[in-house]
């Protein structure tokens, strides 16, 4: 179980890491073109570039962005709601919570079978980006491999629940 844990940990820290360059990325592309525009604007046109597929650049990294923090933060997703837990045991809480996971679990599979699928596809067929014309293979592998991080992390923690019977309770820590 302990090697479990670690993994998983492990397997959370790399999605924040992820997450946070594709973050640093989404700002910088940001601050980069409105910069440009704005030293067009200046100018009068005499002097300007824009960012090429600017906004191709932040809405995929968006996407890993997103897959990341899932990932990285799925034992902490769910949204209690007090009205419906307050009364309950905390054996039945962490029973719903292990299921909860699971399901995550099985959605995670989902994503990853889907855009392993796509990014087959993508390079059979060679699909592109619209305004970059880059291939769309490495965008759906990504994406494929941070889904199959949230099925591997959120299978760590269901079991990790059903074992113990420990999960991070919002409701505890007031969050």
């Amino acid at each position: 179980m302990t090697f479990l844990i670690k993994l998983s940990t492990l397997i959370s820290r790399l999605c924040q890491f992820i997450g946070g360059i594709s973050l640093i990325i989404i700002v910088l592309t940001t601050m980069l073109d409105v910069t440009a525009r704005y030293i067009f604007k200046l100018t009068g046109g005499e002097l300007g570039f824009t960012v090429k597929g600017g906004v191709e650049i932040v809405s995929y990294f968006m996407l890993f962005a997103l897959l990341a923090a899932f990932a990285a933060f799925v034992e902490r997703s769910q949204i209690i709601v007090d009205v419906f837990t307050q009364k309950m045991l905390q054996s039945i809480k962490g029973y719903l919570m292990g299921l909860f996971m699971l399901g995550f679990f099985f959605i995670g599979v989902v994503f990853t079978w889907g855009l392993y699928e796509s990014a087959i596809d993508a390079l059979e067929y060679g699909k592109v980006t619209q305004d970059l014309r880059i291939s769309m293979m490495p965008i759906y592998a990504i994406s494929a491999f941070l889904s199959l991080l949230l099925a591997i992390r959120s299978l760590i923690e269901s079991i990790n629940i059903f074992k113990t019977g420990e999960f991070f309770d919002a409701e505890e820590t007031g969050a």
